[in-house]
């Protein structure tokens, strides 16, 4: 990594107008792109060229994905993402292993569908935010990538300090937290001041691969939002929460909305990613946000959720509520347009940690098996506490009449209640129809009914396997003109549909009393 040579200099100072902007330089030779006009019209990219490459930074995996015109996916890669743990609670990426994870990616699907990925037309992402890296005046790394799961702020972190007010309304982020950037960034500045001192850019994890494609720092709206550092509603840098940070214009990157037509892809980064030089880059968005999406969810009252590495459920709404407790809003594609979420911090991670205690370790289809032979509210079984050691140990209420059916059941029910309670946050009395469903645990029917009967409300799984994909490359035709909002499906056919049960749903209502 880069060696420090300054200082971060303070000179400038935060104008009602948000960020002053600093000249982008990924490599000096292309300092000069940096004029360009972030939203000019798409060039539109020769007809040959039909394939969109979707890159999702997921926490747990990197994939990367092929849509043609009609947004089927013709093509699909994923690796583990790099993670390094160098100390207890500390979860960092390299930036060299980041590029070398995705340049394995895309050769994986280079060589494995090489007449679709030689037609890439645009290149776009959905992402994790929170997780981001420090560079210098030179854009070199001075930091790893700090993942958002990172634990090194949870002791030392003063949330009360950097209160601000009116921040939940400008920022949209309920409450400051131990795993937002902002915390991380203070810990550096207590813990690495030498560091901190040196840095001239903060670059988020898909700010990082925008600058690599492009050599521009740009950020996208509902990524940077969850950051509490963003005014949401004017798309600009909050200056109060920034200069409680110390942190100065010239270290953003330009805010734009998802879709956004960011240029085109660097002459030396096309010939390394075998790409034509005329292929553009999109700004994809959050990944929860993607996924909804590809799911269907983009219009006013659609409700979504994601039972992943996290529980995320997600309403879209042309209404800014006004402070809902313990739910995110964020800036979507267009002006007018908002994303609400609910976060629960486990979700389909809370049964893989199950099943990696197991002697036998099991495939997951062996324990939806064992869980569907067991009856609704698992024989009263309570998951009290996360696995560690012995498993038996995280429930409540065992008995030598549970099996370990009984105890993945009260797992999967158990992310079921905290998913009702996003609903309740999220939708009050006003509940949707249908619910779109995505991330991992979507390939368990039984998890679906579980859902489906405890909400009282019909569960859809996703039509297309990886939707946070599908969504970002929706958007990225969206900004080369391939197709509209209008056009993105949205509706659910009444064969993919799982319907509650009543009297399961009686039990359920029971046993939540």
């Amino acid at each position: 990594m880069a060696s420090c040579t300054a200082t971060w200099s303070l000179k400038k100072r935060w104008t009602a107008n948000g960020m002053k902007r600093g000249v982008p330089c990924w490599q000096a030779q292309w300092a000069g792109n940096a004029s360009s006009e972030l939203r000019r019209p798409c060039s539109r990219p020769s007809d040959s060229m039909e394939t969109i490459l979707s890159i999702d930074l997921g926490t747990s995996y990197f994939k990367a994905a092929l849509f043609d015109r009609e947004m089927r996916l013709v093509g699909l890669s994923r690796l583990p993402a790099p993670v390094d743990s160098p100390h207890p609670g500390w979860r960092e990426i390299q930036p060299e292993a980041f590029q070398k994870t995705l340049l394995e990616l895309v050769a994986i699907l280079q060589t494995q569908f090489p007449e679709e990925y030689s037609r890439i037309a645009g290149v776009t992402f959905s992402t994790q935010t929170n997780s981001f890296l420090l560079l210098d005046e030179r854009d070199r790394p001075l930091t790893p990538i700090v993942l958002w799961s990172d634990e090194r702020a949870v002791d030392g972190f003063d949330a009360d300090g950097f209160a601000c007010e009116g921040f939940q309304y400008v920022t949209g982020v309920p409450k400051l937290s131990p795993y937002l950037m902002l915390a991380k960034l203070d810990w550096m500045r207590r813990h690495q001041p030498a560091v901190h001192s040196c840095a001239r850019r903060l670059c988020l994890i898909s700010d990082f691969l925008t600058l690599w494609l492009t050599g521009r720092h740009v950020t996208e709206a509902s990524v940077a939002g969850l950051t509490g550092l963003l005014d949401i509603h004017k798309l600009e840098w909050w200056p109060a929460t920034c200069e409680k940070m110390q942190l100065v214009p010239e270290c953003f990157s330009e805010v734009v909305r998802a879709g956004t037509d960011v240029g085109s892809i660097l002459p030396e980064v096309a010939d390394v990613w075998h790409l034509s030089p005329s292929c553009r880059v999109a700004a994809g968005c959050l990944d929860q946000y993607a996924g909804a999406i590809g799911a269907g969810n983009h219009m006013p009252g659609k409700v979504s959720e994601t039972t992943g590495t996290v529980l995320a459920t997600v309403r879209c709404s042309d209404v800014y509520a006004s402070e809902i407790p313990g739910v995110y809003q964020g800036p979507s594609f267009r002006e007018g347009l908002y994303w609400q979420m609910a976060v629960e911090g486990r979700g389909a991670s809370l049964l893989e940690d199950f099943r990696n205690l197991q002697p036998d370790r099991p495939e997951f289809p062996v324990l939806d098996a064992e869980a569907d032979l067991t009856p609704p509210g698992a024989l009263g079984l309570r998951l009290i506490r996360p696995f560690h050691g012995d498993p038996r140990n995280s429930f409540s209420g065992l008995t030598h009449e549970h099996t370990r059916g009984h105890m993945v059941r009260c797992i999967m029910e158990t992310v079921a209640f905290r998913l009702e309670e996003h609903m309740k946050r999220l939708c009050g009395e006003d509940l949707p129809v249908s619910l779109r469903c995505c991330g991992g645990a979507t390939r368990s029917r039984g998890w679906l009914q579980i859902k489906a009967d405890l909400l009282n409300i019909a569960c859809a799984p996703p039509a297309c396997p990886e939707p946070a994909c599908l969504g970002a490359a929706l958007l990225a035709g969206y900004g080369m003109g391939w197709n509209t909002p209008q056009d993105w499906p949205c509706h659910i056919t009444d064969a993919n549909l799982i319907q509650p049960r009543p009297q399961v749903h009686e039990i359920y209502q029971a046993q939540h009393k």
